[in-house]
């Protein structure tokens, strides 16, 4: 998928779009209330303002308040997050991001989960070729 429908949030943009894809949909008061450290009403105002002209929010009147939704789906807006940790915290490497996650945590996966991760490092070995 293309940058437009990805784009780069700041921290605080992805604690807004969090709250929206918890709520579906909120005012800005109703965000405040979900955001750590709440900023004020016009910072979020103002972030939000810029999500809109990211193409990450819109809105719609409801009397004299505005109310917000993604416009971008919760997976997209997690696979540009998930690029983000990956560049930030392990040098773009998607190995160590993976041998990392394996690592640190009690994970157990599902005979059904192995077979996806199998199918998807087929996939990418066929893209190398």
């Amino acid at each position: 998928m293309d940058d437009c429908r990805k784009p780069h949030l700041t921290r605080r943009e992805e604690q807004i779009m969090d709250v929206l894809f918890r709520r579906t949909e909120a005012s800005v008061n109703e965000i405040m209330e979900d955001l750590p450290s709440s900023p004020t009403s016009g910072a979020v105002r103002r972030m939000l303002n810029v999500l809109h002209a990211k193409g990450a929010v819109e809105y719609r009147q409801d009397g004299a308040r505005k109310i917000y939704r993604p416009t971008v789906a919760r997976a997209v807006a997690g696979e540009r997050a998930l690029d983000r940790v990956v560049e930030t915290f392990f040098a773009g490497s998607a190995a160590r991001a993976i041998a990392s996650l394996f690592s640190s945590s009690d994970m157990k996966l599902s005979a059904e989960e192995q077979e996806t991760l199998r199918e998807l490092v087929g996939r990418a070995r066929e893209r190398r070729r």
